[in-house]
């Protein structure tokens, strides 16, 4: 569930963000949707950091290495 709605999220800030530029080129200044669209990205990137700081913290999520460490 988590791991869905992270996925779910980075696409939402991978369309904003072009979302952003594509007004930013068509716009030419006169309007202020570039700006809504990089408050809108910086909304979802902080929403995103929560959502991976709760799922770690409820062990949804856990943390892997390539090599682990063996117990000794």
């Amino acid at each position: 569930m988590i791991k869905s709605l992270i996925v779910f999220i980075f696409i939402a800030i991978i369309i904003s963000l072009f979302a952003g530029l594509y007004f930013l080129l068509k716009d030419q200044s006169r309007s202020h949707r570039t700006v809504q669209s990089l408050v809108l990205r910086v909304s979802l990137a902080i929403f995103l950091l929560l959502i991976i700081l709760l799922g770690v913290y409820s062990g949804d999520l856990q943390l892997r290495t390539a090599f682990p460490i063996p117990d000794s």
